[in-house]
């Protein structure tokens, strides 16, 4: 039998927990017994489904099928949802019980485009939080529905307006990540290497990949930079070196804009 996709199933409510401006986790993991989703209404979090990777903001939600350990962190103060739910088909009131049915629905990270409706969608729902009879349960389900179909939404969307691969941009990108560490790199230059003006590059790789090259360094830097804080005991100037900051304290002001804490509050907060 086929996989069912996205737009087959809906998600059925199971119970909603929501936290408030929480500073960090009680557990470092857990494994669930049912899907959960976690939907970022403010704050940071780094996160690992099994051995995948990724890092959640507000607009963001993460989901993980039951029975995989979902490890979690808090980079910046959190204020989240925590949703438990099975998926059902759109008429039944059955659960999905075989596994193999579902193996085409997103797991991980899904960034939703329209902000302000996923907001909305928050804020009523929490107005029936913490209500717990049937009827705030159906409407916290309706609610839960609705960020469901506004993925989908979202997702049809994006593929239709899909483009074809910039074979150039694709080459800036591995170029960006081969130079990216190196203090003396220069957007200029590699805007010059690739036969564009600076001004022409960033169009044309905000456009193929939604994000600015000099975003796409700052990511790459400050990956590097928190890696870095949490598994060596470098001082700052090292780490600044090994990332491409020039020094430690531009580093700092970088990090500190970014994360709103410094580097060393970071480091003290989250090195085991």
């Amino acid at each position: 039998m086929e996989p069912y996709g996205p737009a087959d199933v809906v998600p059925q409510l199971v119970h909603v927990l929501y936290w408030h401006r929480k500073e960090r986790f009680l557990n470092e993991s857990d494994v669930y017994p049912t899907w959960v989703m976690f939907a970022v209404c403010e704050g940071i979090f780094d996160f690992k489904i099994g051995d995948r990777p990724g890092s959640a903001t507000s607009g963001d939600l993460v989901i993980c099928p039951p029975g995989v350990p979902l490890w979690r962190d808090v980079v910046r103060t959190l204020s989240f949802f925590v949703i438990h739910f099975r998926w059902h088909l759109p008429d039944s009131q059955q659960p999905i019980e075989d596994a193999s049915r579902l193996a085409l629905l997103p797991q991980g990270k899904l960034t939703f485009r329209d902000s302000r409706r996923l907001s909305s969608t928050y804020h009523y729902l929490l107005d029936l939080w913490p209500k717990r009879d049937r009827l705030h349960r159906r409407r916290q389900n309706l609610l839960l529905n609705d960020i469901w179909l506004q993925y989908c939404l979202e997702a049809e969307a994006a593929r239709k307006l899909e483009k074809p691969a910039d074979a150039l941009m694709q080459q800036a990108v591995r170029l960006l990540e081969e130079r990216a560490y190196d203090s003396r790199f220069s957007m200029k230059a590699l805007s010059s290497e690739l036969q564009l003006s600076p001004v022409q590059f960033t169009r044309r790789f905000k456009a193929q990949f939604g994000k600015t090259p000099t975003d796409f360094v700052v990511n790459l830097r400050l990956d590097k930079v928190r890696q870095m804080l949490l598994e060596t005991n470098y001082p700052l100037d090292q780490i600044a070196e090994l990332c491409g900051y020039e020094n430690g304290f531009y580093l700092s002001r970088v990090f500190s804009k970014k994360f709103e804490m410094s580097p060393s509050l970071y480091r003290s907060l989250h090195q085991i």
